[in-house]
C-alpha cells in the first residue's frame, strides 16, 4: 500500500479513510493499549477501521475491538484478517511467509 505502518503509540493526526489495526489477544481480551489507543481515535480523523491479527488459540479480536469502536464512534469493516499465531511453541513459526501473503492480498482488496 505504500503505507508506513506505526506502533499504536504513534498518534493518528492525519485524516485517513481506512486505519488497519493489527492485534492480538492479551489474556482473553485485546491488550489494553489497544483499547485505549481506539477509545482515544478521533472519529473526524478516521474513515473505518480494518481489523487484522493473530491469535494461538482464539480466533478473532473483531468483536472486542468493535466495542471500542463503537464507543469512539468509528465504523468497522466486518471485514477481517486472522491468522494462527505462535505461543510458547504452540503453532510454531507462525504466522509464517503464506500468512504474510494472505494478508497483502487481503489489504489489496480492502483497498480496492
Amino acid at each position: 500500500m505504500n503505507v508506513e505502518a506505526l506502533p499504536i503509540s504513534t498518534p493518528v493526526e492525519e485524516p485517513v479513510d481506512i486505519l488497519f489495526l493489527g492485534n492480538s489477544y492479551y489474556a482473553f481480551s485485546i491488550d489494553p493499549e489497544v483499547r485505549e489507543f481506539v477509545r482515544n481515535l478521533n472519529k473526524n480523523k478516521v474513515g473505518k477501521i480494518v481489523n487484522f491479527g493473530t491469535a494461538a488459540m482464539l480466533n478473532s479480536t473483531y468483536k472486542k475491538v468493535k466495542a471500542e469502536a463503537d464507543k469512539a464512534g468509528i465504523p468497522m469493516d466486518e471485514r477481517e484478517f486472522h491468522c494462527r499465531g505462535e505461543f510458547k511453541g504452540v503453532h510454531k513459526g507462525k504466522p509464517d511467509e503464506a500468512d504474510m501473503q494472505a494478508v497483502a492480498e487481503f489489504a489489496r482488496k480492502i483497498v480496492g
